[in-house]
């Protein structure tokens, strides 16, 4: 054996002692979120609580997932079964009464008295939590059937780093003052010989996280099942859309865009649509998480500024949480021409989904015109001659029932009159006012794209601010209405310059009029107000209805222009 390979194997052999001695990182029992213990302690003694509630709550925090994983799969419970990979699995397994006592174990650990220590330790507790959720929404449309095991594996991607700040402690804060994550990682393993990566899997594989799981987290294991392959991509991807929405590089990412070279999303074949939709519910998650962690800072700062009234960002996390699955069997309103495409390879057709970038740097601009429309916009003949549908088949309207009373009764109300419209044009008038009038938005607004995609007019509108007759100069080639793409923004802290007419909140999508150019409906919540859930659930569902309907009834689109 040669000298330098004699040094490693000791280096190596010193540090794996230093690692499971007493008071070495590896020997650490991390603390619990009180908040999630008290949540899970409190459901565990209501008899009628489901278990999916119970698993839904100790999800939520990676030091109780991983002691009920633990113990569930110790031969005294397994008795060489099949290892437990999920939450809820593993709470079935152990009954309530076991439950109960590793519960009242775990709150006996002693907690993080530092205050800058516990933002640092929690700081990578909310980052498992944002990527086992991130995770939930890739494995729906990718390995469904592996849904709940991406999620409990992605719960423990920043597990190292949360060994780490509990067991440096002031160092780790010291280090981590005006550092980025990238640079605390390579000083952690440069002048501490503490590998996060290295050291958070070596901890999970002590505290006995079957194998199965901890695969998708290291990049070197290698499985047996093929068919467990693609929780790796799915992990790893989730935690890069998270730490690209982290560090303001979200763009990178999105649909169309060329992705880095090493990115684990790559490794995943969904087609457009499916990551269309992907991004866009991961960027409306974290946009809500987000602004419930800014809504807590200010609540904590003494006379807090007045907040102007938004959606409690905190019940619809959940909310979102819970709705992931439904959302993405949402069919799109305009089906690509190519089915599934490898990511790896996207043509420059798809990169016009580019603009579901929520930092787009398209620059378009609103300015109002008298003129009439040119033969661009197909607005000189009507629609006089459009009195035969497309579709000869009547088209009988179900409505769905949303998540709200209030919701589901818009829907109703809107479903009811689409009945009663004779033509499309009476039937998208009245859909423009119904949206104001009865429904969540401020705005509304039919616009038509001109033949070249340079343009864009409205040719009806409701609401302030908002007329008939304005121009939209579209400079981006790939903005939401040169491709007709829908594209939905929900929060937003800054004007959107993706959006037609700058708003924060908007909901933009193509629909199947009878016209020779593209149309879109258009709606917004003000300049300053915010998409709820409940908004936009109300536009997809409506623009999905629309889309069915449309097609059977004759009829182009309603011009009001002067």
């Amino acid at each position: 054996m040669s000298e330098e390979n004699q040094g490693t194997n000791t280096t190596e052999a010193e540090q794996e002692t230093t690692e499971t001695q007493s008071g070495g990182p590896i020997g650490k029992l991390m603390p619990v979120d009180l908040n999630v213990w008290h949540q899970a302690r409190n459901l565990i003694t209501d008899k009628g609580i489901r278990v999916e509630e119970l698993a839904a709550a100790c999800v939520q925090d990676p030091v109780i997932v991983l002691e009920l994983l633990r113990v569930a799969n110790a031969m005294y419970f397994s008795g060489g079964r099949a290892p437990i990979t999920s939450v809820k699995n593993a709470i079935v397994r152990l009954g309530s009464e076991v439950v109960v006592e590793l519960l009242e174990d775990l709150k006996t650990r002693p907690q993080i008295v530092d205050p800058e220590v516990l933002k640092h330790f929690s700081l990578h507790r909310s980052r498992c939590r944002r990527v086992a959720i991130t995770a939930t929404i890739l494995s729906q449309v990718a390995a469904r059937k592996l849904s709940d095991d991406c999620q409990t594996a992605a719960l423990f991607t920043s597990i190292g780093e949360m060994l780490a700040v509990f067991h440096y402690q002031e160092e780790y804060v010291a280090l981590a003052e005006e550092q980025t994550r990238t640079r605390i990682i390579y000083h952690l393993a440069n002048d501490f010989r503490f590998d996060v990566e290295l050291m958070g899997l070596k901890y999970l594989r002590k505290n006995g996280l079957p194998e199965v799981l901890v695969f998708a987290l290291d990049r070197e294991a290698k499985t047996r099942n093929p068919d467990r392959a693609v929780s790796r991509p799915i992990c790893l991807g989730a935690a890069e859309l998270v730490d690209a929405f982290d560090t303001n590089r979200w763009e990178k990412l999105a649909p169309g865009k060329t992705l880095p070279s090493k990115s684990n999303l790559r490794l995943l074949r969904i087609d457009d649509n499916q990551y269309l939709k992907v991004y866009e519910r991961v960027a409306e998650y974290l946009f809500a998480v987000k602004l419930a962690e800014e809504r807590k800072k200010a609540a904590a700062e003494p006379e807090p500024e007045a907040l102007p009234p938004e959606p409690e960002a905190d019940s619809e996390v959940d909310e979102l949480a819970a709705d992931i699955e439904l959302l993405l069997k949402t069919a799109p309103a305009v089906e690509p021409e190519e089915n599934s495409v490898d990511l790896r390879s996207k043509s420059s057709k798809s990169s016009a989904d580019a603009s579901m970038s929520l930092r787009s740097t398209n620059t378009q601009r609103v300015e109002s015109t008298a003129s009439n429309a040119t033969d661009q916009f197909s607005l000189e003949a009507g629609s006089a001659a459009k009195r035969v549908a497309r579709q000869a088949a009547p088209v009988k309207i179900d409505p769905p029932k949303l998540r709200t009373t209030k919701g589901t009764a818009i829907v109703t109300a809107i479903s009811e009159m689409f009945e009663d419209a004779s033509s499309s044009e009476e039937l998208l008038s009245m859909l423009l006012e119904r949206l104001t009038r009865e429904g969540p938005f401020e705005k509304s607004a039919l616009i038509v794209v001109s033949k070249d995609r340079k343009n864009a007019i409205v040719v009806a509108a409701r609401g302030p601010n908002i007329g008939n007759g304005q121009k939209i100069d579209i400079d981006d080639p790939l903005s939401p209405l040169a491709q007709c793409f829908t594209k939905v923004q929900s929060f937003g802290n800054r004007p959107n310059q993706s959006s037609p007419f700058g708003s924060k909140a908007f909901a933009l999508a193509p629909i199947h009029a009878d016209h020779d150019t593209p149309v879109a409906l258009y709606a917004d919540c003000g300049t300053e107000g915010s998409l709820t859930f409940e908004a936009r659930r109300i536009f997809r569902t409506v623009v999905d209805i629309l889309n069915q309907k449309l097609p059977s009834i004759p009829g182009g689109i309603p011009v009001e222009l002067k």
